[in-house]
């Protein structure tokens, strides 16, 4: 014969189920559930939910929400990209597998007008190997730590799609850099144009193994400027041309900020691994919005004390890629 419950335990056992209720959440709070999958979710300032890109690797030690190491002292988000880790398309490209791959995520915004940037990331190369030391096989290793990027432009624009120009700006990383990169393309209405000339932001011997703060003040459209910040100074300022303006299939485009690890072109000398951190992921239309710029403060700036520090302002030149 089955238990009778009496009012006293019913109200007990309603009363545990509420503590659970609100506990639980809050032991999950690294975790987000799409489509059934658990994934690991890092919870930026003035950003809706932050995805996982649908070529992200997926391997176990890919994406985590890592509480012991941070910029800000809370949690931060973790990628670990190790060689041949890819996915579906990236797995085919390349001259071998495992030659493009990634562990990514994207912010899908569309971003448009006048708008306010911060992100700090920290990336290990302890273990970023090679069997081999020859510069012929490593020098064009290209690895990638954040970009904002348009998507169907090239469909809007026919011109475009040989050239790849979806892309607004890029961080990226070579040996032959020396340093972390911004590479800045983009394709107005009847050419493409890019930087005749590779900007290094952040030198290689103070790249690795420490925080970098990066802070951008864009306009984006036909007549408007971008200013990048990276520790408080500032590296890099363009004014006109930024990005298009268009429409496909009803919907406005604008860029969309991704960040994490992603390669192309490996050698098949690459036996190691890359880590890295970002922490303080935030947006806001202006500098002195209270959460932005309470960031700032957190990470010792302010909106007046950010400016040219050493004189050394790039301001690129384009050179037309094709009418």
């Amino acid at each position: 014969m089955g238990q009778i419950w009496d009012t006293k335990d019913i109200t007990l056992l309603m009363k545990t189920l509420l503590i659970l209720l609100l506990i639980i959440p809050n032991l999950c709070w690294g975790l987000t559930f799409k489509n059934g999958e658990q994934v690991g979710s890092y919870k930026g300032i003035g950003w809706p939910t932050i995805e996982k890109h649908g070529l992200d690797a997926g391997k176990d030690w890919s994406q985590s929400i890592d509480t012991e190491f941070s910029r800000l002292g809370e949690s931060s988000h973790k990628f670990e990209f190790r060689a041949l880790d890819c996915k579906d398309f990236d797995c085919e490209r390349g001259k071998f597998e495992g030659s493009f791959g990634r562990t990514e995520t994207y912010i899908n915004t569309k971003e448009r007008g006048e708008n306010w940037y911060a992100w700090s990331f920290f990336i290990d190369n302890s273990e970023l190997t090679y069997s081999s030391t020859s510069h012929k096989e490593i020098d064009n290793h290209l690895i990638q730590f954040g970009q904002m990027k348009l998507s169907y432009e090239n469909k809007v624009f026919s011109h475009c799609r040989d050239n790849g120009s979806e892309n607004v700006f890029i961080f990226q990383y070579k040996k032959k850099y020396k340093g972390l990169a911004i590479n800045r393309t983009h394709c107005t209405k009847k050419t493409v144009v890019e930087t005749d000339e590779t900007a290094t932001v952040i030198p290689e011997n103070i790249l690795f193994n420490q925080w970098h703060d990066v802070i951008i003040h864009a306009s984006w459209g036909n007549d408007g400027f971008l200013k990048l910040y990276i520790n408080g100074d500032l590296k890099y300022a363009e004014e006109g041309f930024i990005t298009n303006i268009y429409s496909y299939n009803g919907k406005s485009y604008g860029p969309s900020f991704r960040y994490g690890i992603y390669q192309n072109n490996a050698p098949k000398v690459f036996n190691g691994k890359i880590t890295a951190w970002y922490d303080g992921i935030a947006r806001a239309k202006k500098c002195t919005d209270k959460n932005f710029s309470e960031l700032l403060s957190n990470l010792g700036y302010s909106c007046d004390s950010l400016g040219d520090k050493d004189n050394q302002v790039i301001k690129p030149t384009f050179i037309q890629y094709k009418d």
